[in-house]
């Protein structure tokens, strides 16, 4: 928003490659209901959280479980601060990507709600991501063409549903395939296979 960078770590291939105008994000009414939700969560932060937390307790009471990704084009905090400062449905699992490596893994949050953060591997971090599939971790990597295998780590199809991570075993790839401008990518951040 403005010059704002809500994702601390992303890479020039991520920022090349960013889902804010891949898929729906590219036409105009998504950007701007976007940068309006933007908006609001830096300037009416207690509006913000209060709104989120109204819209995802009224779908709760509709279902039996409710998965909720906030950080869809961002990487902050904002599961920990909104479970912080209001009450959530319990039937409610959080799920993330993230390149801040200590957020990445399975945590319960003092809430109770179970919180799954993938790390989003990229040109930059490779290593990281390799560490933390060796302690149990889910990755997510972006391929042209998604193998079986990524350093001997099994590759599911990440784009069968994006909450899918929440059903994956320790040490699993989450595979998404380029899409939009990450197919043009020359940056290393699209894994590629020959």
């Amino acid at each position: 928003s403005k010059g704002r960078n809500l994702c601390p770590k992303a890479s020039a291939g991520c920022l090349a490659a960013c889902l804010y105008t891949a898929g729906r994000g590219a036409f105009s009414n998504v950007q701007a209901a976007r940068m309006k939700r933007t908006e609001m969560f830096l300037n009416e932060t207690d509006l913000f959280y209060e709104s989120i937390a109204d819209e995802i307790n009224r779908k709760a009471k509709r279902v039996d479980e409710l998965a909720v990704r906030l950080n869809g084009t961002s990487d902050t905090k904002v599961v920990d601060v909104l479970v912080s400062r209001h009450t959530i449905a319990k039937n409610v699992v959080f799920y993330d990507y993230t390149k801040v490596l200590p957020r990445a893994g399975s945590f319960i949050l003092q809430s109770g709600h179970m919180y799954k953060v993938a790390f989003s591997r990229s040109e930059e971090n490779e290593h990281e991501a390799i560490q933390v599939l060796s302690n149990g971790g889910i990755v997510a990597a972006v391929f042209d063409k998604l193998p079986d295998t990524w350093y001997n780590y099994p590759v599911v199809d990440g784009d069968e549903r994006d909450d899918l991570m929440l059903d994956l075993f320790p040490g699993t790839v989450l595979g998404l395939k380029a899409k939009g401008k990450a197919k043009h990518d020359r940056t290393g951040f699209v894994i590629t296979n020959k």
